[in-house]
């Protein structure tokens, strides 16, 4: 920048100063300042250094460059033009300060007029309040002289009220002070005289409010007189109320008891003092309690009796064993007198009630609809928490246990002693403690619910009495419920526990461990077995089952052991309902695992010999299971003598009956099995399964519990005998109905024969197994049995062909010796207890009918048939016994067999026509009898019907006698009608 522009620039600005300073005083002061520091505010600073800024004025203008050097003299000309400048610039800005601080000085001064004006407002104020202060001080002058003079008035009448209250508490305690001593003169304080402290009891009640509610302990003589007279015939009173309260409870005296309670609660004390006597009572008990089960009190105990009777004849020795329960009988009895002085107690309280209440008492009334007033018990409940025998029961059980627990953790003796003798233990408790333990005759009642009941007791047992000659104790209630929870409960499981053993080890002895191997050599003392009828190799039979090499099956004497450890244990037990419903179960298990080892021997033997024909042909076998079933018969009537005898009967024989029939019907509607045949027998409708012995009642007694668990077991070996039962028969039932189909072949092929198929298979049922067997159970499935033989065998002599006069001999001898073999089976399966009379074969029915007409009808020509079926209402009537086709058969077989003697006719018999053998024909017959499909059996009918039409036909054709050709017709005839 050149000198002259800078002189411009300064021009320019001193005259905008000159124009700002000219202007007219309405300009705005903040304008002109604004502007001032926008323009001149570099020359405002502290630091503003004129030669400097001179020289940058200067120097901007010679950086332009070399081509305005020639200039630079020309701008040192103007330089003093430029000083003038600035001199008047500064006086400029000289005149507009002094012009600013001029205008800034009258606005001030306007400014102080106005805070003038506002200080003397002030000081009016000022003078206002002191106005009013002065005000407020007279009027709190009129108030307070007035307020002082009434305080002091009242003062003065408080004063004499207490002085009139304080005279007249003094003349009502003389007053009672008076009564008191009229009620207990003097002379009673010795002795001399009697005293009522019933109400004196009340007037010392009076007199305690009275003091306690009045300032009257100031007074020398209200002081003297609760010192020489209140003081002393209160002790009096209070230690006659004890004296009554506690003799009155040794005694059961309810009069003298209450009496003392009602004392007590004139002078309203009744709660603390009940309290005290129960607590008492129980630190008493303890104290008496603690050491007496001692093992070293009771051995020393023993060693000096010993002593002493040693010194004498020796002949009164004793024991730890006679000692220990000669304390615990004294431990009893302590417990049972204490008990019986805390329910005379609480009976007393419980019939005691103030009906005119003397003081204001919160209880929980127990008795809240009784008459108006307070119930002496509900003030003992409210101190103690419970009744007073309930507290004191408590207390006293636990004492007891905790000495008991002690002795026995230092002695094993003492545990042995104890838990070998719970049963002993339970009677020495329960009689003497009934009016204790029973709250219908006054007993253990807690307010709450009681001792918690025990979560593994059924329901049955805790309603049932504890004992059964004491009906009124029940194991629900809470004393019953704290003694054997705190007490007997660990010594009646112990002794659970070992009885259960004894019954397991009577059980064990009926299934001993196997020899270790080595020691018995089975197998040559199999191999030397022989099966018998020689029908199959010694060696098809296989080697003996691992169980038969464990002895002989359980004999008689070794069940009775088990029967007879049962009776013993529940003989023991019979005086706790609790301890003989446990053991009841224990023995239940026992015979349930004798069951289990029963059924699992006989399972291990079918598992070894399958098919029936091994275990129907190997004696051995048959009588190793024989022996098994009876000895659970055994079982089963032990236990049901013990329960007749013992506990009011047992269930077993409608149990027996009911599963008789269930199997007769099983035997009846199997239809898979290819021997079942038409039956004759009648069934009695069966009970629903489990009506028998099931009761949807809980037990109330031991007799009741016990019978019902032995019932269950009855039922159980039952089960198991019906079962294995039913498995010997089947397999007899298999092998003799083979014998019984295959046994015409013999007939076709030899006549030479001496003893049929059937009598060696029916030889084995009736000596193997229905003759050992002494169970019931075999009458009825035998007697299906025998019945359906009767209809098979019957169907098998009909159809024999060709029947020769020595077939007809031989068969006749057959039929017979089949007849006596079925009687021989039906007498074997007979009731061996006698109590029934035995049966007989006709009993079968109609199949033995039918087997009766067939010896006749071999012997019985042509012309006796054709004039017997002359119509066919003649052979439905007259041969109604026997089955159609049997009769069909038997006729085609006779037909043919004279055709075949007279030429050389081969006849074609029916189920030749079908493509069947004969077996298979008799199968049919038999399937088409039981086949419960209605629409199949009808099929099989049809066919067989038509086969038999067919072969009457072709015998038809070629007979040519006159005699054969009616009965064939009559046959026909009657094979027509029977559609």
């Amino acid at each position: 920048m050149s000198v002259a522009a800078g002189a411009q620039l300064i021009g320019s600005s001193a005259d905008e100063v000159a124009i700002s300073a000219s202007s007219s005083p309405e300009v705005s002061g903040d304008y002109t300042h604004q502007q001032f520091e926008s323009k001149y505010g570099e020359f405002l600073s502290s630091s503003f250094d004129a030669v400097e800024y001179a020289q940058r004025i200067a120097g901007s203008g010679a950086q332009s460059g070399g081509a305005q050097s020639s200039q630079a003299q020309e701008a040192g000309d103007g330089i003093a033009q430029l000083m003038g400048t600035l001199a008047s610039r500064a006086d400029s800005l000289e005149s507009l300060l002094k012009h600013t601080i001029l205008r800034s000085h009258e606005e001030l001064l306007q400014q102080v007029t106005s805070v003038r004006a506002v200080d003397s407002s002030l000081g009016l104020i000022e003078d206002q309040v002191r106005e009013i202060k002065a005000y407020m001080h007279g009027l709190r002058t009129k108030v307070r002289v007035p307020y002082e003079q009434a305080l002091m008035y009242t003062r003065q009448a408080a004063n004499l009220q207490a002085a009139t209250a304080c005279v007249r508490g003094t003349s009502k305690f003389v007053q009672l002070v008076r009564r008191l001593r009229a009620q207990i003169p003097d002379a009673a304080l010795d002795g001399g005289a009697r005293a009522d402290f019933a109400l004196a009891a009340l007037t010392l009640l009076d007199i305690e409010k009275l003091v306690g509610g009045s300032a009257l302990g100031g007074v020398r003589l209200v002081d003297r007189a609760l010192a020489d007279v209140v003081a002393v015939r209160r002790a009096l009173t209070a230690a006659e109320a004890e004296r009554l309260v506690g003799g009155g409870m040794r005694r059961a005296h309810q009069s003298d008891i209450g009496a003392g309670l009602q004392i007590l609660f004139n002078l309203g004390t009744l709660p603390g003092a009940v309290a005290a006597t129960v607590r008492r009572h129980t630190v008493e008990w303890a104290g008496h309690v603690a050491g007496r089960l001692d093992p070293k009190a009771v051995h020393a105990q023993v060693r000096d009796h010993n002593a002493q009777a040693t010194a004498g004849d020796g002949s009164d020795m004793t024991g730890v064993t006679a000692v220990l329960w000669a304390r615990l009988e004294a431990l009893v009895d302590g417990l049972a007198s204490r008990g019986l002085e805390l329910r005379a107690l609480e009976r007393a309280l419980a019939r005691k009630r103030d009906v005119l209440p003397r003081f204001d008492v919160s209880v929980g009334a127990l008795d809240s609809s009784a008459a108006a007033g307070v119930a002496f018990l509900d003030v003992a409940v409210a101190r103690l928490g419970d009744r007073p025998l309930a507290f004191w029961w408590g207390t006293a059980v636990a004492a007891l246990a905790a000495e008991i627990d002690a002795a026995c953790a230092e002695s094993s003796v003492v545990r042995q002693t104890l838990t070998n003798g719970y049963a002993r233990l339970v009677a020495l408790f329960v009689p003497k403690l009934e009016c204790i333990l029973a709250p219908r005759l006054g007993g253990v009642v807690s307010v709450g619910s009681g001792a918690p009941a025990d979560a593994g007791l059924a329901l049955a047992v805790r309603s049932a009495c504890v004992s059964p000659q004491m009906p009124h104790v029940l194991y629900g209630d809470p004393g019953p419920a704290v003694l054997w929870g705190r007490l007997l409960a660990r010594f009646e499981a112990e002794y659970v526990k070992r009885a259960a053993a004894r019954i397991e080890d009577a059980v064990g002895r009926c299934f001993p461990p196997p020899p270790p191997p080595g020691l018995v050599d089975a197998q040559e003392a199999w191999a030397s077995q022989k099966p018998r009828g020689g029908a199959a190799d010694a060696s098809a039979a296989g080697p003996p089952p691992a169980e038969l090499l464990s002895g002989a099956p359980p004999s008689r004497k070794l069940v009775a052991g088990i029967v007879r450890s049962i009776t013993t244990e529940l003989e023991m037990a019979k005086s706790d309902t609790r301890l003989g419903a446990a053991v009841a179960h224990a023995a239940a298990a026992a015979v349930a695992s004798f069951a289990a080892a029963s059924a699992a021997k006989l399972a291990a033997i079918v598992a070894a010999n399958p098919g029936p024909l091994r275990l129907a042909e190997s004696p051995l076998l048959a009588k190793y299971c024989v022996g098994l079933i009876n000895a659970a018969e055994s079982l089963r009537a032990g236990l049901a003598a013990l329960c007749e005898s013992e506990y009011g009967g047992s269930d077993s024989s409608a149990v027996a009956a009911a599963a008789a029939t269930t199997r007769l019907r099983q035997l009846q509607s199997d239809n898979s099995r290819h021997r079942r045949s038409q039956s004759s027998i009648s069934l009695p409708s069966s009970p629903r399964p489990g009506s028998v012995a099931d009761s949807s009642s809980p037990a109330s007694s031991l007799a009741a519990i016990v019978r019902e668990v032995l019932n269950a077991c009855e039922q159980d070996l039952l089960a198991l005998i019906s079962r294995q039962t039913d498995l010997l028969l089947d397999a007899a039932d298999t092998v003799i109905t083979e014998s019984i189909i295959s046994g015409d072949n013999a007939a076709d092929s030899s006549d030479d024969q001496t003893e049929p198929p059937f009598e060696s298979s029916m030889q084995w049922l009736q000596t193997q197994v229905l003759e050992p067997l002494e169970t019931d159970y075999c009458r009825r499935p035998v007697s299906a049995m025998v019945d359906r033989y009767l209809c098979l065998y019957t169907r098998v002599v009909c159809l024999t062909f060709p029947l020769s006069e020595a077939a007809k001999l031989r068969l006749t001898a057959e039929v017979t010796q089949f007849e006596f073999a079925c009687s021989q089976l039906i007498t074997a399966s007979a009731s061996k207890g006698g109590s029934i009379a035995p049966p007989k074969l006709a009993d079968v029915g109609r199949s033995y009918r039918a087997l009766r007409l067939v010896r006749p009808l071999l012997f019985t020509d042509i012309a006796e048939l054709l004039t017997a079926i002359q119509n066919v209402a003649s052979v439905v009537q007259s041969w109604s016994d026997l089955p159609l086709f049997d009769l069909v058969d038997h006729i085609l077989c006779r037909v043919a067999t004279e055709l075949v003697a007279d030429s050389d006719y081969k006849p074609i018999l029916p189920y030749v026509l079908l493509g069947w053998s004969k077996r298979q024909w008799i199968e049919e017959l038999i399937a088409n009898n039981d086949h419960a499909d209605v629409k199949r059996s009808s099929t099989l009918t049809t066919s067989i019907r038509q086969a038999l039409t067919q072969s009457v036909d072709q015998l038809l054709a070629t007979s040519s006698s006159t005699g054969v050709t009616q009965l064939l017709q009559a046959v026909k005839n009657a094979l027509s009608f029977s559609k």
